[in-house]
């Protein structure tokens, strides 16, 4: 039987630019699992089919073989959207400490943004 998820869930973690260890960290599983569901010794559970599905902007239906469409019901990301994506994306590369630091400032940055309008 061929192995159309865990090629798919493979192929995303690619193209997110993720080792196996960095997208179960980034999904909360285990490396293992990682390995066992890319090579199809294991079936992903409805929650990491759902967790992949977010963080790439993917359908769960394309992730478990049952559409060729990657994004069939995909509403189209605003300019600021796509935006915060590339910096999101950006800041999930960091080392935890780096992580935290670039969320603090961007915290702080908002709630005086937010300061400065409600003046």
């Amino acid at each position: 039987m061929e192995n159309i998820i865990g090629k798919r869930i493979k192929e995303i973690r690619l193209s997110l630019g993720y080792s196996q260890q960095q997208f179960a960290d980034h999904i909360k599983i285990s490396k293992p699992m990682i390995s066992y569901i890319e090579s199809g010794k294991k079936t992903p559970s409805r929650e990491t089919v759902s967790k992949i599905a977010n963080i790439s902007n993917i359908s769960s239906d394309y992730i478990m073989g049952l559409s060729n469409d990657k994004q069939p019901d995909a509403i189209p990301l605003s300019e600021v959207q796509l935006d915060l994506k590339y910096y999101i994306d950006k800041i999930e590369k960091f080392d935890d400490e780096t992580k935290d630091f670039a969320i603090k400032k961007i915290k702080a940055l908002i709630s005086a943004l937010d300061l400065e309008i409600y003046k």
